[in-house]
C-alpha cells in the first residue's frame, strides 16, 4: 500500500522518479550555478559545504528541510528546469516564495511543470529512503512513496 503525505503545492504539476534526500539545508544558487555557466548536461551539486556534494540531482526528487534563500534562487531553479537537467521536483518542510517564482516562471514562459510541494514535517520526509520511487503531486500538495 501506498503512503501518502499530505502538504501544501506551492506550484502545479505532477512528476515521478528516484528521490533524494538531504537532511541539511539546501542552497540552489550555491548547488546550481556552476554546473549551469559550465553548461554541464549533469546537475551535479557544487556546493562543497553539502553532504550531496557532487552527487547528481538531475532527474531526481528533490526532498530537503528548507531552502537558503537568494535572490538569484528562482531564476537558477528556473534555467536547471529550461534546460532539462534539473530535478523533477521538489519536497520541502518548508518553501521560499523565490523558490516557487522559478518553478511558476517555467509554466508562464515554458509551459513546463515543476511541482514543489511543502508543509511536510520533515520527520516523516526522513523516513524516505534514498532511491525510493515517489510521486509528487504539487495540484493537490501531496507526496506519494510509492516503493
Amino acid at each position: 500500500m501506498n503512503k501518502i503525505l499530505k502538504g501544501r503545492g506551492l506550484s502545479g504539476g505532477i512528476a515521478e522518479g528516484e528521490a533524494i534526500i538531504t537532511s541539511q539545508p539546501f542552497s540552489i544558487s550555491a548547488a546550481f550555478t556552476f554546473p549551469l555557466i559550465q553548461f554541464s548536461r549533469k546537475l551535479k551539486v557544487a556546493d562543497r559545504t553539502h553532504e550531496l556534494y557532487r552527487k547528481d540531482v538531475g532527474d531526481k526528487i528533490l526532498i530537503f528541510p528548507y531552502p537558503i534563500g537568494t535572490t538569484t534562487l528562482g531564476f537558477v531553479l528556473l534555467e536547471t528546469i529550461h534546460r532539462g537537467i534539473g530535478p523533477k521536483a521538489i519536497v520541502c518542510e518548508r518553501g521560499e516564495p523565490l523558490m516557487s517564482s522559478g518553478a511558476v516562471a517555467a509554466d508562464i514562459f515554458f509551459g513546463i511543470q515543476f511541482p514543489i510541494v511543502d508543509q511536510i514535517d520533515f520527520k516523516e520526509l526522513e523516513k524516505i529512503k534514498n532511491g525510493s520511487i515517489v510521486r509528487v503531486n504539487g495540484t493537490e500538495g501531496t507526496l506519494e512513496i510509492i516503493e
